[in-house]
């Protein structure tokens, strides 16, 4: 694996890139003196926001564009390094990539078909499937129990209406 390791954003990631950080700043009540402290923090990258994109094309006003990650010294010099594992939101773009995504399957086991549907959808929708193929659970004595509420609820209208004072 010594060549290229890329992959296209097909939905918005955080992810760990070296040199994300945040930083809190706060003034020191006895000393007066600036605290500073910084936090390495996952960055927001968004296809769909041009200023995310490290490949446009296009005219200015009609432009489209796409946002490559990769792994540090693997890829493109525009492209964006990450740290950590791949996703099955990201689109492999050249062999290396589609070789280690390869070895995530199992882990990721219901990928998405296609680039616009993205994971968490394909995970609701296997959801979705299962609970239709699901049996109701039955508890036992929960039709008493709602029997019995619902005899409740009859006698307490009752009440209302025997104290509500009649209109001439």
């Amino acid at each position: 694996m010594g060549g290229k390791m890329r992959w296209k954003l097909a939905t918005a990631h955080y992810l760990n890139c070296p040199g994300t950080e945040w930083e809190y700043n706060e003034q020191s009540r006895s000393t007066g003196k600036p605290q500073r402290r910084r936090f390495q923090v996952p960055r927001l990258l968004d296809p769909r926001e041009p200023g995310d994109w490290t490949n446009s094309w296009g005219p200015k006003d009609n432009s489209d564009g796409e946002v490559i990650v990769c792994y540090e010294g693997k890829g493109e010099p525009r492209d964006i390094v990450f740290e950590g594992d791949p996703t099955p939101d990201m689109i492999p773009v050249d062999d290396e990539a589609r070789e280690l995504s390869a070895s995530f399957e199992d882990r990721w086991r219901y990928k998405p078909e296609t680039a616009e549907v993205p994971f968490a959808q394909t995970l609701v929708d296997e959801l979705q499937e299962t609970m239709k193929e699901a049996r109701p659970v039955e508890i036992p004595g929960l039709a008493d129990l709602a029997s019995a509420v619902a005899q409740m609820a009859q006698t307490n209208q009752e009440m209302l209406k025997a104290w509500t004072p009649r209109r001439i």
